[in-house]
């Protein structure tokens, strides 16, 4: 396990670590965080790696259990799809309010992840130029609380799917593709046309990502039913 970090940063140094191990695989569903060992490692102290666990509770990407190590989070399906489900009843709302109210150096800013994205070959890199692409698009609304609620989708189990997902080379043009649709819709003030495609957009991530979680529990199964009993 490798850390390139100051420590020094307290809890949220390592919980971005951890949480970025998580995303990319290196740490898996089921996987134990035993504290002791994990501090030893890491050299740390476990008092901010627990609070680091902690953060990662909160975002559903680890679950605690009384007097026993925590655990690495599963995606479940269900969860994808409610987050995904909350994400397309607010955001083409919010959208159709931020459109009106985009300046040019709003836009520039879009068009500038948009790019960003074109060049991005890290799909980690790739994940998060999606949320700044989406938060920014959405950004100049007036709906804050919607646009709170918004916020908290591109966190959690919602990254971990998104990271497998932008992790196929073809997949990713296609990102790209429908963000650069959606942006020009909202440059020439097209409401209409760029509420469509953000719902189709949002509806197509989520069939992805429920196609690729479905594929992992399948492997899942095969490997658990080749493995030897002991």
């Amino acid at each position: 396990m490798k850390h390139i970090v100051n420590y020094g940063d307290g809890p949220k140094a390592i919980y971005e670590v951890l949480k970025q191990q998580i995303i990319v695989g290196d740490l898996k569903a089921g996987e134990e965080l035993k504290i002791m060992p994990l501090a030893k490692e890491m050299d740390i102290s476990i008092v901010p790696l627990r609070e680091a666990i902690r953060m990662l509770a909160a975002e559903k990407l680890v679950e605690l259990r009384p007097r026993r190590s925590p655990i690495i989070a599963r995606i479940d399906v269900n969860d994808l799809i409610e987050i995904n489900q909350i994400r397309g009843a607010l955001e083409p709302i919010v959208l159709a309010d931020a459109i009106l109210r985009h300046t040019p150096e709003t836009l520039a800013a879009c068009e500038a992840i948009v790019e960003q994205t074109n060049s991005a070959t890290d799909p980690w890199e790739m994940v998060e130029f999606n949320k700044q692409f989406h938060l920014a698009l959405l950004g100049p609304t007036r709906l804050k609380r919607s646009m709170d609620i918004i916020v908290d989708q591109y966190d959690g189990i919602a990254r971990l799917s998104q990271f497998k997902v932008v992790n196929h080379e073809n997949l990713i043009e296609k990102l790209n593709t429908e963000h650069r649709a959606i942006l020009e819709a909202a440059k020439v003030q097209d409401v209409e046309q760029a509420v469509k495609l953000m719902t189709s957009h949002i509806d197509s991530a989520t069939d992805r990502a429920k196609s690729e979680l479905e594929q992992d529990e399948e492997d899942n199964d095969v490997s658990a039913a080749a493995s030897p009993s002991i």
